[in-house]
């Protein structure tokens, strides 16, 4: 039996939290345990919509608002019209929730791919194309300098793969879609 989130509304999977009276999905988990640093099993509902609502700002979409044009799966979303970018995070990937960031082009000061271990751009290239070579990539992110807000890391790979499967080469072409989506936001 399913249900729906007694916070947001939205349809719960498997991972619920339940709390005296109503039962809340991962994401405003988050919010109500503080960054899942404290249980609300002894909590009420009414309690934990309190405690909602003082954590979770509103995410400001500014002025003309925020119009999806193009997206890079659910990392990165582009609004050309309006000139900003969102960065939504990836719980499945990162493992951890963090709220979408919207910011607008002239934000967007510099970007380069990390890769743990360290490796150049033409070795990520020979292992992606040499399946028989093989190495562990431990983690993948596009890092992101940002005006007023610092580095942000969009973590495209976050457990550790071989270089030889499936997965490392997905990883790796999503990367590349961003730092293409990147590099036409610095040129725009």
């Amino acid at each position: 039996m399913a249900g729906n989130c007694d916070i947001c509304g939205e349809k719960l999977g498997f991972r619920k939290f339940h709390c005296q009276d109503g039962v809340v999905c991962k994401k405003c988990y988050a919010v109500v345990s503080n960054g899942f640093t404290e249980t609300i099993t002894k909590k009420t509902l009414a309690e934990l919509k309190k405690t909602y609502e003082a954590n979770a700002v509103p995410i400001d979409l500014g002025e003309d608002g925020f119009v999806v044009t193009r997206k890079i799966q659910s990392l990165l979303l582009i609004d050309e019209q309006n000139k900003k970018f969102c960065i939504s995070g990836n719980p499945t990937v990162s493992k951890e929730y963090s709220r979408p960031e919207i910011y607008h082009y002239e934000d967007l000061m510099g970007y380069m791919l990390i890769c743990e271990p360290e490796l150049t751009p033409e070795e990520l290239v020979h292992l992606k194309e040499d399946k028989k070579t093989v190495k562990v990539i431990k983690k993948l992110k596009v890092r992101m300098k940002i005006k007023g807000v610092g580095i942000k890391d969009l973590v495209v790979l976050a457990s550790p793969v071989r270089s030889s499967t499936y997965a490392f080469r997905k990883s790796y072409q999503v990367a590349m879609d961003i730092l293409k989506e990147l590099n036409a936001i610095k040129e725009a």
